[in-house]
């Protein structure tokens, strides 16, 4: 864990606020009690209070990315089932998105609450999760009400908390995602992947050039996961608040404080004084390419090659990644650049038996402790010697001549 401490840290981000080119450049004002929110398609869709063209009550929206049709999900009533809506946004009626379908979100009577919704690109399939632990899927064409049919699967008593279609071939997967566990539904039954699950919005899909890997993001390490097997696993610690991938990048919002109970369910509560900490990795270069801290986030999107940040304060901030050549003229400080322990790699590579490895390396550093130090000739021998041999690996015992 103490490797992931090391990671090299960048700022290969640019922090500006949006502004709105249409009111004389001032910053743009988000508007108030936003439930849901979503971008695709050159667009940044907001779901508020204010608002009652999808629903009376938004509480998921869901763009594709690869066609003009929206999915959103809310109550038309109060105490009635949720409705889903599919809505062309290349067609318009009366100056609104053409709703293509309306369909309830569950059968039955009792209006359980919605926690998550996925749709494939190919429109196909579409994913529902409640919190009570049931699950909807939706074969066939979702624009169409005569074309699909709908099945009801039950996961368990944990709320579902993340879904994800991942697309290999013929063969589609879809990712289910519990408070205590993940799953991979390709056929019934279910398989069951690990007992580690996470909190609401702290899941995502890697690219495809990544293999679309599902990726998890607990308090204490963030795991990825392919259809039959954990992968990977990042030591990465704090209390999760949202997890996102984008072109290789894997965005974390933290919050640095005791881990909460499970159950609680509304992960992004907090207090007033509480600080959030965004962070973007880049997994396959072990660097730490963005870091800072923010009051209040709302959601982060992306879009237009960004990541857009909303705070409840109604501010919209953007990351702009830098180009090439800017990158390559950041140079890391002199102190990130010593954080390695000596000690620890050689004890690793005797153990794996890299005994060639371990003899090169002790006499590196001894070499420049004779050069920076001007170290006595028979110190010199001892100490490497106990590098070498010793079970303990007792400190050096170093005279200066």
């Amino acid at each position: 864990m103490a490797a992931f401490l090391q990671w090299r840290r960048f700022v290969f981000f640019d922090k500006e606020t949006v502004k709105d080119v249409v009111v004389n450049g001032k910053n743009v004002v988000l508007p108030i009690g936003i439930f849901a929110c979503d971008s695709g398609r050159s667009h940044i869709i907001i779901g508020d209070i204010l608002s009652n063209k999808l629903h009376m009550d938004v509480t998921h929206l869901y763009p594709l990315k690869q066609h003009s049709i929206l999915v959103s999900v809310g109550q038309d009533e109060q105490g009635v089932n949720p409705l889903a809506k599919v809505w062309n946004l290349d067609k318009r009626d009366s100056g609104n998105p053409l709703c293509t379908r309306i369909f309830p979100a569950i059968p039955g009577n009792k209006p359980p609450e919605v926690s998550c919704l996925t749709v494939h690109e190919n429109l196909n399939f579409m994913a529902i999760g409640f919190t009570d632990g049931n699950m909807v899927l939706t074969k066939g064409d979702i624009t169409r009400v005569r074309h699909s049919k709908t099945l009801t699967l039950h996961e368990g008593a944990y709320s579902i908390t993340g879904l994800a279609f991942r697309q290999q071939g013929k063969v589609t997967h879809l990712f289910v995602d519990t408070l205590e566990k993940v799953h991979v539904v390709k056929e019934y039954p279910k398989l069951e992947l690990d007992t580690h699950g996470c909190a609401l919005h702290c899941s995502a899909l890697t690219d495809p050039y990544q293999d679309s890997q599902f990726i998890v993001a607990g308090d204490e390490c963030v795991y990825l996961y392919q259809p039959d097997e954990r992968g990977s696993c990042f030591a990465f610690d704090g209390h999760k608040l949202l997890a996102y991938w984008h072109r290789g990048y894997l965005l974390l919002l933290t919050m640095n404080i005791k881990s909460p109970n499970k159950s609680e369910f509304g992960s992004r509560v907090m207090s007033p004084s509480e600080k959030q900490t965004l962070t973007i990795y880049d997994l396959n270069n072990k660097i730490i390419a963005y870091s800072a801290s923010f009051d209040k986030i709302i959601e982060v999107l992306v879009e237009w090659g960004s990541f857009y940040i909303l705070t409840r304060d109604k501010n919209m901030f953007v990351l702009q990644e830098k180009d090439t050549q800017t990158k390559l003229e950041v140079r890391p400080n002199s102190k990130s650049e010593v954080q390695f322990d000596v000690e620890i790699a050689i004890k690793v590579l005797r153990q794996a038996s890299y005994h060639s490895h371990t003899v090169f390396l002790s006499c590196t550093v001894m070499l420049c402790l004779v050069s920076v130090l001007s170290l006595h000739p028979v110190s010199l021998c001892w100490s490497l010697l106990g590098y070498l041999f010793s079970p303990s690996f007792p400190q050096l015992c170093l005279v200066s001549s």
